[in-house]
C-alpha cells in the first residue's frame, strides 16, 4: 500500500504578516513572527469555498489518478459546505466519480489527516476499496475576528487531496491515536456576540493551553509510536508534523533531540491548514527532491479536541 500522489490548493488571497498589523496598530510583528514563524498566510476569497478548493486539489490529483478507478472518498474538515448530505457526496458529484464509491465525512481537525490516512488503509486493507481519494479542506478565516491576535496571524484557509492505493512499494502503518475531551474549550467554535467582520460563530482558543497539551502529548506519543513501529528514532528519515507554528515545532524538536535536518517545516509562507497542513508539507517536501521513494518518515497531528494521530509511511 502507498501513498502515490498528493495535490493542494490554497485560498487565492495572500494576506501578509505586515497587513495584518496594519489594521491592528497596536501589534508588533516582529515579536509575532518571531513566536508564530508565519510570513503569510492564503485566505478564501468570497468566491471560493473549502469545497471549491478541495474541488482544485482533486482535479489536479485525478490528473495523475484514474478517475473511474477510485472507489473511496474520505472528505477531512471541520468547515463542511454541508452536514446534510455530507460535503462528501456534494465533492463527488462535481468530480464524477463512479456510483461503486464509498463517500463520506470525517470531522477531525490537526489530526484528520492522519485519522483519514487510518481510515483508508483499514478499508484497502479488508479488501473493501482499492483506491481512495483522501481530501482535507478547511476555511477557518471565516471563523476568526480580524482583531483577534491569537488566530488571525496563524491559520490560512486550503484543502489537500491524496490518492492512497493498494500495491506499491511503500507502505503506511503503524498508528497512534490520543484524545483528551477535556482541553475541548481551549480551542472551539463559540456564539458571536456582536464581533464585526465575523459570521454567526466565532473561533476562540487558549494558545497557551494548547501547547501544554502538545508538549505533553506528541512527545510521548512519538515515543510509543516509534517503539510500536519497532524503531529506533535515528530510523527516521523525516518528521512531518502538524504546521502549528514556529515555537510549537521548536519546542517539540527539542524535548525530542530531533536533527533540524530531518525536520521539513513550511509555516512560513503556507500559514496553518489544520487537517491539510501534513500533506501540503509533504507535497512541498517531495517537490524539493527532500522527500524521496525508500524513506522512512513520522507523520504526527495534534491540537483541536484535544485530539492527537500519528503514524509511519514508508515512501
Amino acid at each position: 500500500m502507498q501513498i502515490s500522489a498528493i495535490e493542494f490548493k490554497l485560498g487565492s488571497k495572500i494576506e501578509t504578516l505586515a497587513q495584518a498589523c496594519e489594521h491592528n496598530p497596536d501589534w508588533q510583528a516582529d515579536r509575532l513572527f518571531a513566536k508564530t514563524g508565519i510570513m503569510q498566510r492564503h485566505l478564501a476569497t468570497p468566491e471560493e469555498s473549502p469545497l471549491s478548493l478541495a474541488v482544485d486539489a482533486c482535479e489536479r490529483v485525478l490528473d495523475d489518478a484514474g478517475r473511474n478507478d477510485v472507489d473511496g472518498l474520505i472528505y477531512v474538515t471541520q468547515s463542511p459546505e454541508s452536514t446534510i448530505p455530507t460535503t462528501a457526496c456534494l465533492l463527488h458529484e462535481r468530480l464524477g466519480l463512479a456510483e461503486n464509491c464509498l463517500a463520506f465525512d470525517l470531522n477531525q481537525g490537526c489530526s484528520g489527516f492522519v485519522y483519514g490516512l487510518s481510515m483508508a488503509s483499514g478499508l484497502i486493507r479488508t479488501e473493501q476499496i482499492t483506491r481512495c481519494l483522501l481530501v482535507c479542506a478547511e476555511g477557518y478565516s471565516k471563523y476568526i475576528s480580524p482583531q483577534d491576535r491569537t488566530c488571525r496571524p496563524i491559520f490560512s484557509d486550503g484543502a489537500s487531496a491524496v490518492i492512497i492505493e493498494a500495491g506499491g512499494s511503500g507502505d503506511i502503518g503503524p498508528f497512534v491515536f490520543a484524545t483528551d475531551g477535556t482541553g475541548a474549550p481551549n480551542l472551539t467554535l463559540k456564539k458571536n456576540n456582536g464581533v464585526a467582520g465575523v459570521g454567526d460563530q466565532i473561533l476562540h482558543m487558549n494558545g497557551p493551553k494548547v501547547l501544554e497539551f502538545t508538549m505533553e502529548a506528541v512527545p510521548a506519543y512519538v515515543s510509543r509510536l516509534i517503539d510500536k513501529a519497532e524503531l529506533v528514532i535515528g530510523d527516521i528519515d523525516m518528521f512531518v508534523f502538524h504546521q502549528a507554528s514556529k515555537v510549537v515545532l521548536d519546542r517539540v524538536r527539542r524535548k525530542l533531540d530531533i536533527n533540524e535536518a530531518k525536520m521539513f517545516r513550511n509555516y512560513r509562507d503556507m500559514g496553518n491548514t489544520v487537517s491539510a497542513t501534513i500533506p501540503v508539507a509533504m507535497k512541498q517536501a517531495q517537490s524539493a527532491g527532500i522527500l524521496a521513494p525508500d524513506m522512512t518518515v513520522l507523520i504526527m497531528g495534534f491540537g483541536v479536541g484535544y485530539s492527537l494521530a500519528g503514524c509511519i509511511v514508508r515512501t
